[in-house]
């Protein structure tokens, strides 16, 4: 193991030193990669901050029809299933990976088109979209509260006064299969349009035995976006966006015999209803600055659950038991934010901004042995921003980012537990960068993020339960939890040749982690509760590479390398009958390495070969065990055939059907072996062999 994570550090640093072939000698025009989630639309190589980029061609390459498929290309992003998608992101180690009761602040949060969809990535379609940009470590000086660790930002395919009609159409084994088309033009000389919808369908992965069925982890997701563009007059254009997803998946994924096999006698699902519309106004007709006002609101209806006993009635009389869990939620979010920015976007630039955002939340739990439980959760969140952009000298400026933030946020419940929640709080950036030459840039950067603290409401409601009598005391001490900041300091260079055929992206990172937020579970025979709390620090510091080579006219090349290190102190946890404190353990869901690389052949005029792995360290599970995944090396192809406006492929994803898992807990569940202790697992993909149509006009 040390040799190997030797060689991966030598492999990284050999990296780096291609930085010296970036030397310009000619002038050949480079094509940037522009990203959009920033305060400003900024040039990828111009941001001092560890951002991937995963391409329209990479998500066609993977055939991804969901954010959690293309995932493994970014480093150091993983993620958490406990659903019937990957719903928990965890970048650089950092970011929760399930939600039952309570309500939480997402440390990764999630944007599609300027939309806050944090928390609700079970309807993530990935059907025309343009990019999906990655930004790794504090972000709340982007993004606010939800950018503790990073965000995800996903832009659709932009509207266009040029007609085009995009169709997509696919079969796969388990009996996959999705259609999707979009369309967009002109309507008339100041508006454009586009539309897309998609519909991907799967049996899933699983066979339920005891039912004599595959379809209990089912996938049925459906996806339809609009967007108009109106230039209302020579400063003032109006852009509308309209979403609507409807989710309806099965959820039967762990089995009581630890393969994908189960005897679920009433599974679960995992469902999201949504409609969201965005409008964004963009007005220039002064002559000092630029005005963007943007609205937003959102509508959500979720429904979670699943067979708790895993099993059916019978299966070990006198031993056994019954129940289901399930959760219907609703989610009303509203905001508003206002950008000022100056009219130069190269010489001490500045923006200043405000943010408003009211976010209603209920709950509804039907649970088999307790009555209906209720809360409702309010919270409002408010904003001032500022960004500005000073010039030392023709190769070196610094860019600085600060947000004031205030939260408040309340909380009611069946129970009559209330819970009234206030925080202040900052997040910042302050970058120096060092332009090498044309197109290599150095930069060292020093940032701070934050997210406020929230209520345990399950534990407290629970607290009198009389098969958790031996923890009553420890619910009621913490009936809530508080904030957690970030403090991150990132130094990287970021560069290409004259040619852009050999371009890297490289950095280092620390960040001290305080107060850190983790979630605690106590055990007791078949009753459990979890909570939140807060151990008193942690770091995360690790090193993430970026390379694409063009070798020669037929053959491309790509790397991505992450390596990471982490540890947590004082988290108190119950082993057995005893309580005992853990320091200076690895972070849950933080895999020490992960490496995406590949290879694109032009074999002839027509056909393209793609080969390409995903390989991932084994990572623990939870904080309240320490049991850990095997270790992920997953291989895919895909060979596509172009005829015109015409693409046909034929791909396989895990192609040597390796089994691994995105999600694992410990504790005792089967009756048949009087509840002895096993490691569950929720297991990823297995092997996909599919064929995809494909016509761009």
């Amino acid at each position: 193991m040390i040799n190997s994570k030797k060689n991966l550090l030598n492999l990284t640093i050999s990296s780096l030193l291609l930085s010296a072939a970036f030397t310009v000698t000619a002038e050949d025009e480079i094509e940037r990669v522009l990203v959009y989630g920033a305060l400003t639309t900024t040039p990828l190589s111009e941001l001092a901050t560890s951002i991937d980029v995963i391409s329209a061609l990479a998500i066609q390459q993977r055939h991804a029809q969901h954010l959690d498929e293309i995932l493994n290309r970014a480093a150091n992003v993983n993620f958490a299933t406990g659903a019937s998608r990957g719903r928990f992101v965890q970048i650089r180690g950092i970011g929760e990976r399930s939600q039952f009761v309570d309500p939480i602040n997402p440390s990764v949060g999630y944007l599609v088109d300027g939309i806050n969809y944090s928390g609700l990535l079970a309807g993530a379609s990935t059907f025309d979209i343009a990019q999906v940009e990655i930004f790794k470590g504090p972000n709340s000086a982007r993004f606010g509260a939800d950018g503790l660790a990073g965000m995800i930002n996903v832009i659709s395919t932009p509207t266009s006064e040029q007609t085009s009609v995009n169709f997509q159409a696919g079969l796969a084994n388990y009996n996959s299969w999705n259609l999707g088309a979009a369309a967009g033009g002109a309507l008339s000389d100041a508006a454009n349009f586009r539309i897309s919808v998609h519909q991907n369908s799967s049996d899933g992965f699983i066979e339920n035995v005891w039912l004599g069925r595959n379809d209990t982890n089912n996938q049925d997701e459906f996806t339809a976006r609009a967007q108009i563009d109106w230039q209302i007059t020579a400063d003032l254009g109006l852009n509308t966006t309209v979403h609507f997803v409807d989710v309806d998946n099965g959820y039967d994924a762990f089995s009581l015999d630890r393969n994908r096999t189960t005897l679920s006698d009433q599974p679960g699902f995992d469902r999201q209803k949504s409609q969201a519309l965005a409008m964004t106004a963009d007005y220039q007709g002064m002559s000092w600055a630029n005005l963007q006002l943007q609205a937003t609101a959102l509508d959500a209806d979720l429904a979670y659950g699943y067979d708790e006993d895993w099993s059916y009635v019978g299966i070990a009389p006198d031993w056994e038991y019954s129940s289901t869990d399930e959760y219907y939620r609703t989610r009303k979010d509203k905001s508003i934010e206002a950008k000022l920015s100056s009219k130069s976007r190269v010489d001490n630039a500045w923006l200043v901004g405000f943010y408003y955002a009211d976010k209603d939340e209920d709950l509804e739990r039907f649970y088999t042995y307790s009555d209906i439980f209720s809360s409702q959760v309010q919270r409002q969140d408010s904003a001032l921003f500022a960004h500005y952009k000073y010039v030392l000298s023709d190769t070196q400026w610094l860019t600085t980012s600060l947000r004031l933030a205030s939260q408040s946020f309340d909380y009611l419940d069946s129970k009559a537990i209330e819970q009234h929640l206030d925080h202040d709080d900052w997040g910042a950036e302050l970058s120096y960068h060092q332009q090498v030459n044309t197109n290599t840039m150095l930069y060292l950067s020093g940032l701070r993020s934050y997210k406020m603290g929230g209520v345990n409401g399950q534990a407290l409601s629970k607290a009198y339960d009389e098969g958790l009598a031996s923890f009553q005391q420890i619910l009621l001490d913490n009936p809530t939890f508080g904030a957690e900041s970030l403090l991150g300091t990132e130094f990287g260079v970021k560069g290409t040749n004259n040619d852009g055929s050999l371009s890297l992206d490289f950095n280092v990172f620390y960040q001290w982690r305080e107060d850190i937020q983790y979630k605690n579970s106590f055990v007791q025979d078949q009753s459990f509760v979890d909570f939140y709390d807060n151990a008193a620090s942690g770091t995360n510091y690790g090193i993430e590479t970026n390379i694409t080579a063009i070798l020669s006219d037929d053959v491309a090349t790509f790397l991505s390398i992450g390596w990471l290190k982490t540890n947590i102190k004082d988290i108190t946890r119950r082993i057995g009958d005893e309580f005992e404190n853990l320091n200076n353990r690895e972070q849950a869901h933080a895999p020490s390495y992960q490496i995406n690389a590949g290879i694109n052949w032009q074999l002839n005029e027509n056909i393209t070969w793609l080969i390409e792995v995903d390989v991932k360290d084994n990572f623990y599970y939870s904080f309240s065990h320490d049991q850990r995944s095997d270790k992920q090396t997953i291989v895919h192809s895909n060979l596509s055939y172009q005829l015109g406006d015409w693409l046909l492929s034929v791909y396989a994803r895990n192609i040597f059907e390796q089994e691994y898992a995105n999600r694992g807990f410990y504790f005792g569940n089967d009756p048949r072996d009087e509840y002895a202790t096993h490691t569950y697992e929720q297991f990823g993909e297995p092997r996909r062999l599919g064929v995809s149509l494909k016509y761009d006009f």
